[in-house]
């Protein structure tokens, strides 16, 4: 009987050749196993080990959230006028132009030029107004750490929100909202925060939008003004698309246009003017 063999033989007496090998490792040839013992299996190409479970974003239904019951501000003419209609119909048309060309519109930052301009309330409305479409998903995020509003005028509750999500203390369906409006879901701000730039830079924000878009037809963010803080600019980059509001006044050009410079190179959809008053002619 050869050496080779005899190895062979005493390598299965003592259980080295008995075990099924794993998936793309390779046993050693008889004759290097006789000459340099048994001990030792050689990877060949192995396929990396997968991600467990806890690891894996998993896709949810987020329709099957618990209804929050709201408290609407009477502010939020939508409800029950075609005030805000108008936009929405704009917005519908740009969504269909870019889908015609291969792209898409479904995340849409909402800020202002200066502060109090009224983009939380042109948020709110127009969310509403697009979800009255019964096959349009709106999801309204609170994305102003700072000053969070979304809360006060829809009437719920502000725990667990964007800044819980972002801190990974909560999971993406916690910080859902399924509204008593029909397809409309909100995201609030959540707890206060003394680093909300910080925050909103990460890359826990950019899977959360890219999770959104998976579920939804429509995901506003009403974010701080452009100024004085450099939050908006900051997601400006990462949404399909920005809208400006400014409230009408006589001296509303020339922040516009520093505002309007400040996006250069964003998909600025258009510009709301806010506090008209529209006379019949």
């Amino acid at each position: 009987m050869s050496r080779i063999h005899q190895a062979m033989q005493r390598a299965r007496k003592q259980g080295w050749a008995t075990d099924p090998l794993p998936s793309g490792v390779q046993q050693r040839p008889p004759e290097e196993v006789a000459r340099c013992g048994p001990s030792t299996l050689v990877a060949q190409d192995a396929d990396p080990p997968k991600k467990g479970p806890q690891e894996e974003p998993a896709r949810r239904d987020f329709t099957e959230l618990t209804e929050t019951k709201t408290v609407p501000d009477s502010r939020l003419v939508a409800l029950s006028n075609t005030t805000c209609d108008g936009l929405r119909d704009k917005l519908c048309c740009a969504k269909a132009d870019l889908q015609a060309g291969g792209s898409d519109l479904k995340t849409i930052l909402i800020t202002s030029v200066s502060i109090a301009d009224g983009k939380s309330l042109i948020s709110v409305n127009l969310s509403i107004s697009i979800s009255k479409a019964p096959d349009q998903k709106v999801l309204l995020v609170d994305a102003n750490l700072r000053s969070p509003s979304l809360h006060r005028m829809l009437g719920i509750p502000r725990e667990n929100g964007l800044a819980d999500l972002l801190r990974g203390t909560v999971a993406a369906q916690q910080v859902i909202s399924r509204t008593d409006i029909s397809n409309f879901y909100a995201v609030t701000a959540g707890s206060m925060v003394e680093n909300p730039c910080e925050l909103l830079n990460t890359r826990k924000m950019s899977d959360f939008l890219a999770l959104a878009k998976k579920h939804f037809d429509w995901v506003f963010l009403d974010s701080p003004s452009l100024r004085p803080e450099p939050d908006a600019d900051l997601m400006s980059a990462m949404v399909d698309a920005v809208v400006l509001v400014t409230r009408n006044s006589r001296s509303c050009a020339g922040p516009l246009r520093d505002s309007i410079g400040m996006l250069h190179g964003r998909n600025v959809l258009g510009v709301v003017l806010n506090n008209v008053d529209v006379k019949p002619v």
